[in-house]
């Protein structure tokens, strides 16, 4: 480790290390006894013209045109396209972009039909699916029906095995509804047969009867040729307050 000396101790001789001032530059020295100069007082500029304020517009009032017209030019790298380049440019593949005209995958992508048929392709199967599912679950039959993948192999076969549960299944709903209504056909008549047996056809439910009117009096009424008249309703007067309501 190199110690370092002090300055002091160093001669006094001319130092190789210092930079040496130029002949053309000056230096002052000045002695202590004297005084320095008073710095010159700066001469007082020249008022200056008056410049013209404008009054602040109460709103932006955006000037009639600009300065200079746009250039409504398309900015390009090039020279303009010919038509041969232009043309060239449609049927060129670029990546990341639609596929150019004139292709199958344009073609595909373009053409409504197609979308249509491969929607409703796609919907009909799985309304299919679902009905088919709900027909196995809910039906007595579902066991007939085929399985899934019998479905795609053996399509037709399958529309006539489901035809034929459906047939099934309604017959035996019908069966079901037409033996209900005759059990209740049934009850009703045992019902009727019990209350002519025990003297109860005149008594009703709970044990009343109709209220008949008395024999005497209506045929007083039809020999003195009485004719009821209806009585006019008379209209109950409501009370209102301050004539409103």
């Amino acid at each position: 480790m190199s110690a370092s000396i002090p300055r002091f101790l160093l001669p006094r001789g001319p130092a190789t290390w210092r930079p040496r001032l130029s002949s053309s530059t000056t230096r002052t020295i000045r002695a202590a006894s004297t005084k320095a100069p008073k710095p010159k007082a700066a001469k007082p500029k020249a008022p200056a013209s008056k410049i013209p304020v404008l009054e602040k517009p109460t709103r932006f009032n955006p000037p009639s045109h600009g300065k200079s017209l746009p250039n409504r030019t398309v900015r390009y790298p090039g020279p303009a396209l010919s038509e041969a380049e232009i043309a060239a440019q449609k049927t060129k593949k670029y990546p990341t972009m639609m596929p150019p005209e004139g292709t199958f995958m344009h073609w595909f992508l373009n053409n409504r039909s197609i979308h249509i048929y491969i929607t409703l392709g796609v919907l009909s199967s799985l309304a299919g699916f679902t009905f088919l599912v709900s027909l196995r679950h809910d039906s007595k039959f579902g066991d007939l029906l085929p399985e899934p993948k019998d479905a795609i192999w053996h399509p037709f076969a399958t529309v006539r095995t489901v035809f034929e549960v459906l047939r099934l299944d309604a017959e035996a709903k019908s069966a079901e509804t037409k033996e209900r209504r005759a059990r209740r056909v049934e009850d009703v008549a045992k019902r009727g047969e019990y209350r002519k047996a025990h003297g109860l056809e005149t008594e009703g439910f709970g044990g009343w009867t109709a209220r008949e009117a008395p024999p005497a009096a209506f045929q007083k009424a039809m020999a003195a040729g009485e004719e009821a008249e209806e009585q006019p309703k008379q209209k109950r007067q409501v009370k209102k307050w301050l004539g409103i309501w």
